[in-house]
């Protein structure tokens, strides 16, 4: 999720653990700071000046049980004199939760987070976006009157509010994938080899459906509110465009992070890679542009992955787009 709402989250966790035994201020200083912490990995990806180092280290490590098992242990010994009210055992248990519920946060998004680092995978629940304001909101204005109060049950039902939520998204994404599912099945008389329902930008009313065949992909959407069929459009994958070239390291390594969900086009400067797990960027018969999308240029005996450039107003339309489509 975006630092906004994890700082919040973090200063929720921070209240119920200590329980009012240390002053606001520095209930909502820790909280925020130690919930954020784990997201600093995307500066030190930076470090790379490689796009898919970025995207492999970001969810990484940083957000694994085992890291926040030690990472705990030392904030926790760094600030123990200064909350001299609070037990080490609560102040470590505290600083655990704070660093757990973030990652577990994480994993309801589009991206996913490596939990469990041992584990090569990414655990995603596609469920909600990165932003979600009706997510934030409730825990916001729980957490805000529960410290002005200090009393634990308002920030405690910002958290109910705000996880039931969470729980609205799952059964949001299951009826859609049902829907369309079906209808999939009516029209187009192809085998479906997966199905991936998301959230589109700061809602869980419109989604985004990716349907995989044997040669392609089918996109479409869906609204709560949507009373007509689905529209599905089709990509064929080209995936033989890249046959000769799958040993190459960052083919490799793109075919991984995107889940296999991509297509391959062509452009005047090359192929390009599409992943599709975030939908299109822009969407005209002349023009079509996918959120992520990357340039491969040969060098030796791999390639240089380049990320096309984005537009600010590709952006702008596209949330236009999302909101007149919602409703």
């Amino acid at each position: 999720m975006d630092s906004l709402t994890q700082a919040v989250l973090g200063i929720a966790v921070a209240h119920t653990g200590f329980s009012n035994k240390i002053n606001r201020k520095k209930t909502v200083f820790f909280g925020a700071v130690v919930a954020t912490l784990p997201d600093l990995d995307i500066y030190l990806a930076k470090f790379f000046n490689d796009p898919l180092t970025e995207i492999e280290l970001h969810r990484g490590f940083s957000h694994s049980l085992l890291f926040f098992l030690l990472l705990a242990a030392i904030i926790s010994k760094l600030f123990k004199n200064s909350f001299d009210t609070v037990s080490f055992k609560r102040m470590y248990f505290t600083t655990f939760l704070i660093l757990l519920t973030h990652s577990l946060l994480d994993v309801f998004t589009t991206w996913g987070t490596q939990i469990l680092w041992w584990y090569p995978e990414k655990f995603a629940l596609k469920s909600i976006f990165v932003v979600d304001f009706f997510y934030t909101f409730p825990l916001l204005v729980g957490v805000m009157i529960g410290l002005k109060r200090r009393k634990l049950k308002f920030t405690y039902c910002g958290l109910l509010v705000s996880s039931l939520y969470l729980g609205w998204g799952l059964l949001a994404q299951s009826n859609v994938k049902k829907e369309a599912q079906q209808q999939f099945s009516e029209v187009i008389h192809q085998e479906i080899q997966q199905i991936t329902v998301k959230p589109t930008f700061s809602n869980s009313i419109l989604w985004n459906v990716i349907i995989e065949t044997k040669d392609g992909f089918y996109l479409s959407d869906r609204s709560l509110f949507d009373n007509e069929p689905m529209a599905f459009q089709y990509f064929p994958n080209r995936h033989y465009l890249i046959d000769e070239l799958k040993t190459a390291k960052n083919i490799q390594r793109l075919i991984t992070i995107s889940e296999n969900q991509y297509i391959i086009t062509q452009n005047e400067n090359g192929l390009v890679f599409n992943d599709l797990r975030f939908g299109l960027l822009k969407n005209e018969p002349d023009d079509v542009q996918f959120a992520f999308s990357y340039q491969l240029v040969p060098q030796d005996d791999d390639f240089i992955v380049k990320e096309l450039p984005k537009e600010n107003r590709d952006g702008k339309q596209l949330l236009k787009n999302i909101w007149n489509r919602i409703f």
